[in-house]
């Protein structure tokens, strides 16, 4: 878009499910029981969203097939 710069981020891992792609941006909320083992506290989505929002920018989950697709958008 005009005015905007446009950022996309991708991988090939798991993905997150749709349904939980609007949980993730949640503080403290992690994916899938099964990932818990891993370290971490849930906040690392959470503080991107906050800083993108501080910023007018907007932030989006998409599939990647497989894997996921962060596209973040920001006003130039």
């Amino acid at each position: 878009r005009p005015g905007r710069a446009e950022f996309l981020v991708s991988d090939n891992g798991p993905g997150i499910p749709e349904a939980e792609r609007g949980k993730v941006f949640q503080r403290f909320y992690r994916v899938e029981a099964s990932r818990s083992q891993r370290p971490g506290n849930g906040l690392g989505l959470s503080l991107v969203q906050a800083v993108v929002a501080l910023h007018a920018g907007d932030i989006t989950l998409e599939d990647n097939a497989p894997g996921l697709c962060v596209r973040l958008g920001l006003p130039r």
